[in-house]
């Protein structure tokens, strides 16, 4: 479904990120896998080679959007121009609302969204100039709802980023660009074992009776990526198990 094609996967060593990356190179697609952790994220590399893929490692710091040029112009180096982003890698809290501070607050937004937008900008620009791509960002369903286990910081930055995929949207769908989000919901990975929702017992609350996987996510923004997509532009999906239908 990716033959070809170079796909630059954020938060890519571990959790969704890692799912997405190693489930785009079985596609076809050369993997940037681009994360803070730079030893999971070479894992992530080695695990991809290991089964026959091609893909290379760049280290994302995205709180510091003023490096994010030489961060794409590293992840452009190995295959050439990027053709898929995916936005993935972010951080969580579970603070009460009366318990966030200024800087708490800033961490989280900044990262999730803030952080996401300036990357986003810098390889929107190279897509726009190619006259193609796809873009699938990671939103949540608290963005929908608001957090009962993540709080008011996070719930805000994921509502921004369903937004600023509208926006990206509107603008890239005149230069060949898909920019779609995904909204999942209770996925248990190494990030949500600490929340609070993970020690509940799925049967008593979502109707498929269990926990998402990453791969459950990963699934779905393969299809946003892939050419069975391209006349998807601004859409939500939410991978909740049924939580919220």
């Amino acid at each position: 479904m990716l033959k070809n094609k170079v796909a630059l996967v954020t938060g890519a060593a571990s959790g969704i990120g890692k799912a997405t990356a190693e489930l785009f190179a079985s596609e076809g697609a050369s993997v940037v896998v681009a994360d803070l952790k730079e030893e999971a994220g070479r894992e992530t590399v080695s695990a991809i080679e290991s089964n026959g893929g091609h893909a290379a490692f760049v280290q994302l710091d995205q709180s510091k959007p003023g490096t994010f040029q030489s961060v794409v112009d590293e992840a452009e180096r190995p295959f050439g121009g990027i053709d898929v982003l995916c936005n993935i890698a972010g951080v969580t809290a579970s603070r009460k609302i009366t318990e966030i501070t200024e800087d708490s607050w800033d961490f989280v937004t900044g990262i999730d969204l803030k952080g996401m937008f300036f990357l986003t900008q810098e390889v929107f620009v190279r897509m726009r100039d190619r006259g193609h791509g796809k873009i699938v960002n990671v939103a949540s369903i608290a963005a929908l709802r608001g957090g009962r286990s993540s709080d008011a910081s996070y719930s805000a930055a994921k509502a921004g980023v369903l937004n600023l995929t509208k926006c990206f949207a509107l603008q890239g769908a005149q230069h060949g660009i898909n920019v779609n989000v995904v909204c999942p919901g209770n996925i248990y990975t190494p990030m949500s074992a600490d929340l609070a929702w993970s020690k509940r017992d799925p049967k008593d609350y979502i109707p498929m009776g269990r926990y998402g996987t990453p791969e459950d996510v990963a699934g779905v923004m393969l299809f946003l990526a892939s050419d069975l997509a391209d006349y998807v532009v601004g859409e939500s999906i939410n991978i909740s198990g049924g939580l919220y239908v």
